[in-house]
């Protein structure tokens, strides 16, 4: 019962005096709405580097060709080396550490099939590039050792390139032009989505490498080439023997040498990655959290003002029997509702704020189950921090004053 009439005596200010309530507040939803918000779009972000990680593997390694600057008639232009060779995945696949290899050379090209024309990445690769990539054939098959060999004009299409050019199905079996050439399409890959840097993995025409080179591209090196490890654990030292053998096959005589190549360690570049992604959801949760506690501030300056307007009321309350301690108790409970309340509207906030940023960004959005816990232990935090001092202050007025100024 004296519970009862305690709170009663509590939430009966808080109603008298409805915009300063409304006021302190909403300095506590909008910070609480704010911190859930950012800590959804860092935790979605997440997941997506989490997923993209797990498409692409944790066991591979990528050679790509270093920029060089190419002289011709006294002027210099931005180009990439050109001695990355099929031989040299050959001689990777072959060392003791690599399960697997696959030369790459590709180039955005417009393709064509019937009247319907899209740009798009052709690359010529062999048979483990479906493995080291993780990719699933949707339909028909991917390609074959015999396509390779026989410099076959067949071709593997993307997910999306399939939806482009064949919009109610049945690409398998059609032709597809690319730079005049004919190709028969023996299959689609199913659907795998975008990389963490947003590119389309999707958007690709995929062809025996024996072709590309000869008959698509008329080049003789690769652009890249697809290393699987044989051990996860191993990729430092599978990146070191990658390396070292590169270095030995592109030496031509001695001196001074610099590599014409780079060998990426795919584990490393997410972990970067990732790190940067929880880096900026942890710099966009502190932004939240300095919110919250200026609108804590906001409620601490209310509290003061109501504590100076009723210094009457503190003094026929203590007038009637009412000690310091029972007025302590009320406005710390006053702030500490204040507070509550302001968490239960800024998660309403929160929720359709993370809502109509999925909805308008197409991001993947995710509330962790304790941020909203973290954010309730935050709150009442604030609030009985921040109430300590006005309701300190209204427990020390002197009753004397208290009951003259009433």
């Amino acid at each position: 019962m004296r519970l009862r009439r305690r709170l009663r005596s509590t939430l009966h200010p808080l109603r008298a005096y409805p915009l300063r309530t409304a006021l302190a507040l909403s300095g506590i939803a909008v910070g609480v709405a704010a911190f859930l918000v950012a800590q959804a779009i860092g935790a979605g972000a997440q997941l997506e580097m989490d997923r993209a990680v797990e498409a692409f593997g944790t066991d591979l390694l990528l050679v790509k060709p270093l920029p060089v600057k190419v002289r011709a008639d006294r002027r210099q232009f931005a180009g990439f080396a050109t001695t990355l060779q099929p031989e040299d995945v050959v001689a990777i696949a072959a060392l003791p550490s690599i399960r697997a290899a696959a030369p790459a050379i590709e180039e955005s090209v417009r393709v064509k099939a019937g009247a319907t024309a899209v740009r798009t990445k052709v690359r010529g690769t062999t048979e483990a590039y479906l493995r080291l990539r993780r990719f699933v054939v949707a339909e028909g098959r991917f390609l074959l050792p015999e396509d390779e060999c026989a410099a076959g004009r067949v071709a593997v299409l993307g997910a999306s390139v399939a939806r482009a050019l064949f919009p109610g199905g049945g690409a398998v079996g059609r032709e597809l032009r690319v730079r005049g050439v004919p190709f028969e399409i023996v299959g689609t890959l199913a659907p795998k989505g975008a990389t963490t840097d947003s590119a389309d993995q999707d958007n690709q025409v995929l062809v025996p490498i024996s072709t590309a080179l000869r008959r698509v591209f008329n080049a003789r090196w690769l652009t890249s080439a697809y290393v699987g490890v044989a051990e996860p654990s191993a990729m430092d030292e599978a990146e070191t023997a990658v390396a070292t053998l590169l270095r030995a096959r592109h030496r031509h005589g001695s001196g001074e040498w610099t590599d014409d190549f780079a060998v990426q360690n795919t584990v490393k570049t997410r972990a970067a990655q990732s790190e940067l992604t929880a880096a900026l959801g942890r710099y966009g949760s502190g932004l939240a959290l300095v919110a919250l506690f200026v609108g804590g501030a906001g409620m601490l300056a209310l509290m003061l003002l109501s504590v100076r307007e009723r210094t009457g009321e503190i003094g026929l309350r203590m007038a009637i029997g009412a000690r310091p301690r029972d007025i302590l108790f009320q406005f710390l409970a006053e702030s500490g509702i204040l507070a509550v309340a302001g968490w239960m509207v800024g998660v309403v906030l929160g929720g359709l704020g993370t809502v109509a940023v999925a909805l308008g960004t197409g991001w993947t959005i995710v509330v962790p189950a304790q941020a909203g816990v973290i954010a309730l232990a935050i709150v009442v935090a604030i609030g009985i921090g921040f109430g300590a001092l006005p309701a300190g202050r209204a427990a020390r007025i002197p009753p004397v004053k208290a009951i003259a100024s009433a």
